[in-house]
Parts: structure tokens; sequence; C-alpha cells
């Protein structure tokens, strides 16, 4: 379920998928190097809490989804089921919802190391 700056997904457990709550915040916030995502993620997978928080920069905020895959992932929750992204439509409105808020326009560019780094594929330098 979705509503702007803040999408819901729910899944009751069956026989091939974990149960699972998740709701994942976000609000935009703008400092002196340029605007910013905030996301915050809680609710629980199969029985397991999860509480987290991600920021990412405007030109990469619309990889939420893989950040918020890491998250689980350091709670021991491996989200190898695609039930836990399936829910195309809500996210499909995310994205429209953060282009709305940063003022995103297609084509802008995008800070590949930030991307990599924000991704875990480079290290910092």
């Amino acid at each position: 379920m979705f509503r702007p700056g803040r999408v819901e997904v729910r899944q009751q457990p069956s026989a091939r998928v974990p149960g699972y709550r998740l709701c994942l915040d976000y609000s935009v916030c703008r400092d002196e190097a340029g605007a910013r995502v905030e996301f915050a993620l809680d609710g629980e997978v199969a029985g397991q809490v999860v509480h987290d928080r991600f920021c990412l920069r405007r030109d990469v905020a619309y990889n939420f989804l893989h950040c918020a895959g890491r998250c689980l992932r350091r709670h021991g929750i491996r989200p190898t089921h695609p039930a836990l992204f399936a829910f195309h439509q809500d996210y499909d409105r995310v994205f429209a919802d953060l282009r709305q808020r940063l003022q995103a326009r297609p084509g802008e560019p995008v800070d590949l190391q930030r991307f990599l780094l924000d991704r875990g594929e480079v290290k910092p330098n």
C-alpha cells in the first residue's frame, strides 16, 4: 500500500513465502551538498524484527530497493524470494513520488562513483 512518503508491503506466510510486514518511510532533505532522501525500514520478516535507516543522495535515490535488500541481509534475512519486492504498482508510485519531490528529470547524470559506493561495489577512498 502506497501513500506519499511511505510504502507498506505485507504477505501472510505460506509454504513457499515467509510472512512479512515491511514499511519503508522516506523524506527528502536538503543541505549544502544538495538533496538527499532519508529512508526508514521497519517491520518484520518471518518473525524477525527489522529496524534500519539509510540515506541516499538525489542522483542515486532510485536505488532504494537494493539498499532495503542490503538492510534485510544485515538483519540475517535473505530477501531471495521475489515476492518481497514484487509490489511493482506500489514501487512505481514511490518512484513517481521521488521524481516529483526531487524535481528530477529524465536523462540527468548519475554520479557513478557514488552509485557504485552505495551498492558496495567499490571501497571509499
